[in-house]
């Protein structure tokens, strides 16, 4: 399938020119070449950010910027969270961005970090030039909600910091404080005291996000009349993905260049300014005090840049961008917490074909490996299913029935349970045999288990704790159904070919724990039931704003009491990537125990 594409200018990697002595432009304009770090941190582990940074350094000297930005926390990773509260790993950053800041030379870089003041920490960004820090921005605004938690650990900053860089003057901002309007980007900048301003960010990616920071950063640079420079973290910490995207804008809102979404690399930018000191503006800043650094040009000054190169940059679509996002978390889960193979129990299903699928695009067909596990219950087209997914992706997979271990378990419980009923009871019994032998080849091989729940069935319980629930990282445990099925049809899509057999994604839903089940039995379908938990869940919309989507007021009443009554399964179950506006467990936290009813 032909991939769309944009073409973005940017600076080649040249050989630099023999070093001159830094001159000064005319102040009617000025070209400046920045760069940005769009990297991929890991939280804690100092000497591999300071080996990234550098190789960074490096390679923006060699293409003859002048400026280089790198994300927020990029020397901790982020979010670094209650590491913060150990004095050895705040000393630890800040003795590895001394060491680091003598390597910056021909450049200067502003470097995320923590700051420890006394007894109080920052979230600070460290102007760096001539091989020593010269200067440092305190973050102002600390975001306190959603899945961050920075006043739990920082103080805000109170001063605002520009520094000026032959005759350009740039403003220092980090993160939250470009996203509201009037806050540190509008007096740093307003009313002619900037000509740019630098965002660096750790922007946690969910979908739509990528759109929203665009027109985000478009309105700023139109309202700050400055040219704005944004750098992004990517990469996956737990359930948070990054996604990179970082941007540069001109003050007329339109992009000078853009970086790729999920990936880690370079960017450049050629900027023309024209100083706006040269036209008598105020230098004074409203509102909060503003520390105001010179900093020396950089030897890069004085040699010829070389001429920029048509860069492409991949524009995702909606589905794309969520495929693209769940692979990466995926990806760097397992890489960084040492994994090298993942196994999942494959049922035929829609959903652990999608988890298969993606965990191959993450990790590679041979790290993956398939578990079949029929029951009595299991039906012949789910077997065979299963085994022409494990084909279509080319990945090992291993059969091992469960009938002999359900007799054994009844005879073991047969005393106990005489009298009684069949009843869930024993269908959460096969899923939990299941859980067992995943969790045993897990620990015998040290493969990671991919657990295969989606948003909809954790939302209402439609799980079974120790069970289907059993597993160390739940890939689509934020994917609703009807996007397990939009990502699947794209797979196949952009393979040009079904890697997920159609079977799969025809056959009506089933947890084949009984004769002729199927998901309906227990759940509206799935389209239905999605709307509700979307405004429910995501919305906090109570009862009476639910009426009217499909389902009586008993049904939507039955759902959000399953959903909240459901809450200390997900406590339980593994951590799973971001992809919603609120997920579960960071984002959306309810007490377990208590007797509120909507």
């Amino acid at each position: 399938m032909k991939k769309k594409s944009t073409t973005i200018k940017q600076a080649t990697r040249p050989t630099r020119a023999k070093k001159k002595a830094a001159i000064t432009r005319p102040s009617s304009q000025v070209d400046l070449r920045v760069a940005l770090a769009q990297m991929n941190s890991v939280v804690g582990d100092f000497q591999h950010n300071a080996d990234r940074i550098k190789g960074c350094l490096e390679e923006a000297v060699q293409s003859g910027a002048d400026l280089v930005l790198f994300p927020e926390l990029a020397l901790t990773g982020y979010p670094p969270e209650d590491l913060l509260l150990k004095p050895d790993f705040v000393a630890g950053n800040e003795q590895t961005l001394q060491r680091l800041a003598k390597s910056v030379k021909g450049i200067v870089a502003v470097i995320g970090y923590v700051e420890r003041v006394k007894s109080v920490l920052y979230n600070s960004a460290a102007l760096i030039a001539g091989g020593k820090v010269v200067g440092t921005y305190r973050k102002m605004i600390l975001p306190n909600y959603g899945v961050f938690d920075e006043k739990r650990y920082f103080i805000e900053g109170h001063e605002l910091v520009r520094f000026i860089l032959n005759g350009v003057t740039m403003g220092l901002t980090i993160c939250e404080d470009i996203w509201e309007a009037d806050g540190p980007g509008k007096q740093v900048c307003g009313a002619g005291q900037a000509d740019v301003l630098l965002n660096i960010s750790s922007s946690p990616y969910f979908k739509g996000k990528g759109k929203a920071r665009e027109e985000m950063i478009q309105k700023r640079a139109r309202q700050y009349k400055a040219h704005v420079v944004y750098v992004n973290l990517v990469g996956g910490q737990d359930e948070l993905v990054f996604d990179g995207h970082s941007l540069v804008a001109a003050p007329d809102g339109s992009f000078i260049t853009r970086g790729n979404s999920f990936a880690e690399e370079m960017i450049y930018a050629d900027l023309k300014i024209r100083p706006k000191s040269a036209k008598g503006k105020s230098r004074k800043a409203a509102g909060s005090p503003v520390k105001t650094y010179r900093v020396p040009a950089p030897v890069s000054w004085a040699d010829p840049k070389p001429a920029p190169v048509v860069r492409k940059v991949k524009k995702l679509g909606p589905t794309e961008e969520v495929y693209r996002a769940l692979v990466l978390g995926t990806r760097d889960y397992m890489r960084k917490n040492g994994f090298k193979k993942a196994v999942i129990a494959l049922s035929g299903g829609i959903d652990s074909a999608l988890t298969a699928a993606i965990a191959v695009a993450a990790i590679g067909a041979e790290n993956v490996v398939g578990v079949t596990m029929p029951s009595p219950y299991s039906s012949r087209g789910s077997i065979d299913d299963s085994k022409a997914l494990a084909r279509n992706l080319g990945i090992r997979i291993i059969s091992l029935p469960i009938r002999n271990a359900m007799q054994a378990y009844d005879k073991i419980l047969k005393k106990s349970f005489e009298g009684l009923p069949l009843d869930i009871t024993e269908e959460n019994m096969q899923a939990r045999i299941r859980g067992t032998l995943m969790m045993a080849l897990s620990n015998k091989m040290n493969w990671l288990v991919l657990t295969t729940g989606n948003k909809s069935e954790v939302s209402v319980g439609y799980c079974t704790l120790y069970g289907d629930m059993a597993g160390g990282f739940a890939v689509i445990k934020d994917v609703p159904k009807i996007w397990v099925y939009q990502l699947s049809r794209w797979i196949n899509k952009d393979a040009g070919r079904d890697l997920i057999p159609t079977a799969t994604i025809t056959k009506e839903p089933s947890a084949e724990l009984r004769p002729d089940q199927k998901d309906t039995d227990s759940l509206p379908p799935y389209s239905l039931l999605d709307k509700v938990l979307a405004h429910y869940i995501e919305e906090d919309r109570g009862i009476e704003q639910l009426k009217g989507m499909g389902l009586s007021v008993k049904e939507v009443k039955r759902i959000v009491r399953m959903v909240d009554s459901s809450e200390y399964k997900r406590r339980q179950g593994p951590p799973g990537i971001k992809i919603t506006p609120k997920a579960f467990g960071k984002d959306r936290r309810l007490p377990i125990t208590n007797r509120y009813e909507p």
